[in-house]
């Protein structure tokens, strides 16, 4: 059976997992798109399960699964809103940071330092919202991956994507400017021979049975030095997913 988990990215992760929670440290460019992708996924989230915003606990009756949940960025979030949260990862110290920070703010968190391949189906194991954020870029074969996703979504659930797209501007951009020039993420962290094009996984999520739903591109806006949600899918996206009955 083909394994998701690739040693040598998982190493690359472990070696700087004590710096999850440093907002300056080397996750700063996690921290600072973080917010965009939880604006996106709960708009798109809302508005399928019909919820209003304006519950006290708006995601509540709802199963989210975080594969590659890394320290907790996006569960701890998700979480406060009520949603029961479990998050994955093959990295060991990660989920070990993980715990500790949703201990400190007090957060009914699930995590479990596993692989998707470690992670028994049954009832117990089926969601409503799987996420799969800056993952597929550090694996072997994110097509067998998703295979290996799929069966654990219920039906008319959701999946949320995030990765890089795969052209030159990402080549200069997302890996050489990224890891060598701006310091925005370690040296080594992307292979851009890993990088997907959005049609692409677009075609690959149509093959099992998913509806796509939309994408936005994840862009920094030089002129106000932040980075905001785009219709430029050209480097940075994330696209979601309806798992058709």
């Amino acid at each position: 059976m083909t394994q998701s988990i690739n040693k040598s990215e998982i190493n690359k992760f472990t070696n700087i997992s004590y710096d999850w929670w440093n907002p300056r440290g080397k996750f700063t460019a996690l921290h600072r798109i973080n917010p965009l992708r939880i604006k996106f996924i709960l708009d798109i989230t809302y508005n399928h399960f019909n919820i209003t915003s304006f519950d006290k606990k708006p995601l509540s009756g709802l199963k989210i699964l975080d594969i590659g949940c890394g320290g907790g960025l996006t569960c701890e979030p998700i979480a406060k809103l009520g949603g029961f949260v479990k998050g994955i990862d093959a990295d060991k110290q990660a989920i070990h940071i993980a715990k500790e920070h949703s201990s400190i703010e007090n957060l009914d968190i699930h995590y479990e330092n596993k692989s998707i391949e470690m992670l028994k189906l049954n009832d117990k194991n089926k969601f409503d919202i799987i996420f799969a954020l800056e993952i597929i870029e550090h694996i072997d074969d994110p097509t067998n991956f998703l295979e290996k996703i799929n069966p654990f979504i219920r039906d008319n659930g959701l999946i949320f994507i995030s990765s890089i797209n795969k052209n030159l501007k990402s080549l200069l951009f997302a890996k050489i400017a990224a890891e060598y020039f701006l310091g925005w993420v370690p040296k080594g962290t992307h292979d851009w021979q890993k990088f997907i094009e959005p049609n692409k996984l677009n075609s690959q999520m149509a093959e099992l049975n998913y509806d796509f739903i939309t994408s936005k591109g994840i862009v920094f806006d030089p002129i106000k030095m932040a980075w905001k949600l785009s219709e430029d899918l050209s480097i940075n996206y994330i696209s979601s997913y309806q798992k058709l009955i």
